[in-house]
């Protein structure tokens, strides 16, 4: 199908298409930058002659989604409809990830056990969050897993089914990972979901189809026990998807969202996740944040790296109509949930201005650099958040280490791709050595989980090496 859409259209009078990111059947995922709020951002965009059916998956998949916060759910901003030429045109506003699918990294062959089991208990914690809001996925497959350097995302709730349990429905998902239930007319459940989640576990243990049953040798046996329960036969013999996040969890040594009972997770509030763990989520135990660099990564999976800057997009086509923008994507996401990965600089980089408050920055000169702090997600005791530190000037920064201040007495639990001390507010963070060098117009980045107790305000003020980081 043809694209209805090109580089520099805006959609709403709000986001600036720029550049195609992948395409499947029926859409196309656009990298796009919100003018409102100036970020980068991901919009699933229709093809030419979609059905109109493609129109309600899309609006279902934004309320879907952006009734859920979860640091393994990919964020959802906005939905719209804008006119167009013949017809209005639908679209999805998404959180911009950096990494690949796990489909794509299983054509490099099956993972090690404890990080099949990592990745698949964050998936499981995603889906207990959901299942507690009353949401079936209802297309768990490694193409809707995706991988980013600092933990893992669940994509696509645009078949979910959110419903009374009437059985009878169409049979929708990929067929290789549906559960056999549904193949008779059965409504969905979130047992459907785990028999999903079975597959995708044994997919990547072994890089093989579930027809072929058996499991590497140095898979302990609880996870090759957990792997079976969940393509039983009959959905009351698997596990939930809690208890499948906590077995996974244990056996691959990752701390999760939600740490899980013997049951499932308990309801979320409004429809968000709750943390049952007076601990934070460790956020670092799938996948190591590889250094970030402003040239485009070698591996042709890397679908969302950054292109070094481009002249200016071309002038927007004008459509006939702004567009109604929906505002209950935003609401329901909350704080500001931007990428954890690197994203190079461009129009989204936001900086921060003012003195320094920390005890490095006290009258410093300033320094070519902005700072983006960036929101990933809360919970009661605690939260998630990614600085991306981008090298506004014309040489090289070798080596670096920044210095900012809480506001509300925060406190760093555990901190990725660098190393930290804190003193009271003040907080120093030091690179890591494979991503001390920051080149010319390029990006470094690091994420933490922080406790907070009350006000969970962003800092304001940054210092590198000394110097203040200007706008």
């Amino acid at each position: 199908m043809p694209e209805i859409v090109a580089p520099g259209d805006r959609l709403g009078e709000r986001y600036r298409l720029e550049r195609p990111l992948g395409a499947g059947g029926m859409a196309t995922v656009w990298r796009a930058v919100d003018l409102v709020l100036d970020r980068a951002v991901a919009v699933k965009v229709p093809k030419d002659g979609w059905p109109e059916e493609f129109t309600r998956r899309l609006r279902q998949e934004a309320k879907a989604a952006a009734g859920l916060t979860h640091p393994s759910i990919t964020g959802v901003y906005d939905y719209g409809e804008q006119d167009g030429p013949t017809r209005t045109v639908p679209y999805v506003v998404m959180e911009l990830l950096d990494g690949e699918s796990l489909s794509a990294r299983l054509t490099r062959g099956p993972l090690p056990w404890r990080e099949a089991a990592g990745v698949c208990a964050r998936v499981a914690d995603a889906l207990a969050a959901a299942h507690a809001a009353g949401i079936v996925h209802r297309d768990v497959k490694p193409a809707n897993i995706f991988l980013t350097p600092v933990g893992v995302k669940v994509l696509d709730f645009g078949i979910a089914f959110t419903g009374p349990a009437t059985a009878g429905g169409p049979v929708l998902g990929t067929p290789a990972y549906v559960a056999p239930e549904l193949l008779t007319g059965a409504a969905p459940t979130a047992a459907a979901d785990v028999f999903s989640l079975g597959v995708v576990l044994h997919e990547s243990l072994t890089g093989l189809p579930v027809s072929t049953p058996s499991l590497p040798p140095d898979v302990p046996d609880e996870v090759a026990a957990l792997c079976r329960r969940c393509l039983a036969e009959r959905p009351e013999d698997r596990p939930t998807a809690a208890e499948a996040a906590r077995v996974l969890a244990a056996a691959g040594g990752v701390q999760l969202a939600t740490r899980h009972g013997g049951g499932d997770a308990r309801p979320a509030e409004h429809g968000r996740w709750t943390s049952e763990s007076p601990e934070p989520p460790d956020a670092t135990g799938v996948l190591a944040g590889p250094p970030v660099s402003p040239e485009p990564a070698p591996n042709p999976t890397r679908v969302l790296a950054e292109p070094p800057p481009q002249d200016p997009p071309p002038a927007p086509r004008s459509f006939r109509k702004p567009l109604l923008i929906g505002g209950a994507a935003v609401g329901a996401l909350a704080l500001v949930a931007l990428l954890l990965a690197a994203l190079a600089p461009d129009s989204s980089d936001r900086a921060s201005a003012g003195r320094p408050r920390s005890p490095s920055a006290s009258a410093k000169p300033s320094t070519a650099c902005s700072v983006s702090y960036q929101m990933q997600g809360t919970w009661p005791e605690g939260f998630q958040a990614s600085v991306r530190i981008t090298n506004l000037g014309d040489q090289a920064i070798n080596g670096w280490t920044l210095g900012f201040e809480f506001p509300d007495g925060q406190s760093i639990v555990q901190l990725w791709n660098g190393g930290s001390t804190q003193n009271g507010a003040a907080v120093t963070v030091t690179a890591a050595g494979w991503n001390r060098s920051i080149p010319p117009r390029g990006t470094a980045e690091f994420g933490f989980l922080g406790r907070q107790d009350g006000g969970n305000g962003v800092p304001s003020r940054f210092t590198l090496n000394g110097g203040e980081c200007r706008s």
